[in-house]
């Protein structure tokens, strides 16, 4: 019992530490590209800036489609909270060269129905190397979240499937990047993360969409898609130059609920948000700890069995806690079944062969009882009382009395005459 409770116990911690410190897009600071935080992504942010790609955060899709009028890359921090019509339209507009897609799950793959599917999530990010060509000068990175693999031809999947290239087909190219770790703070000096993250969003303007709530369905409407003719080009760096509103990144950037993010959806629980993590983590251990003290406690299934026991004991001290152990149990048969099993062995001790032979007639001759008084006493039913058991633990005990010591009563009478005398 103990190692199976050392083995859940540990499970259940194991699993309670990794939902505490799990990062999902809810929480404000992700991916922020103003925020400092270890899961914001200022450095990042900054580094692009000072490589010429000046990082425009939006916090609505609406926002991530009209603010581009050029090549930019636009990188989505949380594909399942953008709606699936508008996010339809910012995959399928040629206002992007690019759009990074930040561990989308396999609804939103299936919605957008892009050639991909999601093979496999690790609990903790995985390191890998490049793999391929696209890049390779990128060098092994934390990027092993979410793994994907192409199901159409012209994909190129890197980093064991945690960065997965799907061919442009009349629109920009999609990017799926298996983990957020790369562009976190806290992670962005591990491996060649840095490099990584700058090689995924490249040296174009970045429109970064950051949400951290599902967008509402009142939405203002979309502005129509440009179309373009088959005789125009595609734009490219060399086209129309990239005009976001504000260049830089600063505290007046917004984080999570600020800036441009629309309004509205269901609030969340306010119960989750009372306590800190840490407490409900306490809330559940404790409930683990009770249910296998519970466990512990409770009663083994099956009825008692004889074990030797481990250290000599007096035998009244014996006697009783073996009887308070059938008290407990309510084990009226086994009692019994022990009471006659003792009796028998010392009548047949004391009465020899000729027991064993004549069986309950030697017995009954010996005791002067009816032969059926004696197989009822002997090998009767088992009792269903207390009273029931005290009698046939009497009548077990005067028919030894009877059997073994016959003249009991009248040799103590001599006796105290001849001490009176």
């Amino acid at each position: 019992m103990a190692p199976a409770a050392a083995v859940v116990l540990l499970f259940t911690g194991t699993i309670v530490t990794w939902a505490v410190q799990r990062v999902t897009p809810a929480d404000a600071q992700f991916l922020e590209p103003a925020s400092r935080a270890g899961i914001g992504s200022a450095a990042i942010a900054h580094r692009l800036a000072a490589a010429g790609a000046p990082v425009h955060r939006v916090g609505s899709s609406a926002a991530a489609l009209s603010g581009a009028t050029g090549d930019a890359t636009l990188l989505v921090t949380a594909p399942g909270y953008v709606q699936p019509a508008h996010l339809a339209r910012l995959l399928g507009t040629h206002r992007y060269g690019r759009v990074v897609l930040v561990a989308p799950s396999p609804a939103v793959l299936d919605e957008q129905r892009l050639p991909a599917r999601r093979t496999g999530s690790r609990w903790t990010t995985g390191v890998a190397d490049a793999g391929c060509a696209g890049v390779r000068s990128a060098g092994p990175a934390a990027v092993r979240g979410d793994t994907y693999t192409a199901t159409a031809p012209g994909a190129h999947r890197c980093y064991a499937g945690g960065v997965l290239q799907l061919p442009a087909s009349g629109g920009p190219q999609v990017v799926l990047v298996g983990a957020a770790d790369v562009f976190r703070n806290d992670r962005i000096g591990e491996h060649r993360n840095a490099a990584l993250a700058a090689a995924l969003l490249g040296t174009r303007p970045v429109v970064w969409l950051s949400l951290h709530r599902p967008e509402p369905v009142e939405q203002a409407p979309l502005p129509p898609a440009p179309t373009i003719s088959p005789d125009r080009p595609h734009p490219t760096a060399t086209g129309p130059t990239f005009q976001p509103p504000s260049a830089t990144v600063g505290p007046d950037s917004g984080s999570g609920a600020g800036g441009d993010s629309s309004a509205g959806g269901d609030p969340p629980n306010p119960l989750w948000s009372a306590l800190p993590p840490w407490v409900w983590a306490i809330v559940v251990q404790l409930l683990v700890a009770a249910v296998l003290f519970a466990a512990w406690r409770a009663r083994r299934l099956g009825g008692p069995v004889s074990e030797p026991l481990p250290v000599l004991v007096p035998s009244t001290e014996t006697v009783l806690g073996r009887a308070r152990l059938y008290r407990r149990s309510n084990a009226r048969a086994a009692a019994a079944a022990a009471l006659r099993a003792g009796t028998l062995r010392r009548l047949r001790a004391g009465v020899g062969d000729a027991a064993e032979a004549t069986g309950t007639e030697a017995l009954a001759t010996a005791s002067g009882w009816p032969i059926e008084r004696v197989e009822s006493v002997l090998y009767g039913s088992a009792p269903e009382r207390d009273d029931e058991l005290r009698a046939l633990a009497a009548d077990l005990a005067e028919l030894r009395r009877r059997v073994l010591d016959p003249h009991d009563g009248s040799t103590r009478q001599e006796t105290g005459r001849a001490g009176h005398r």
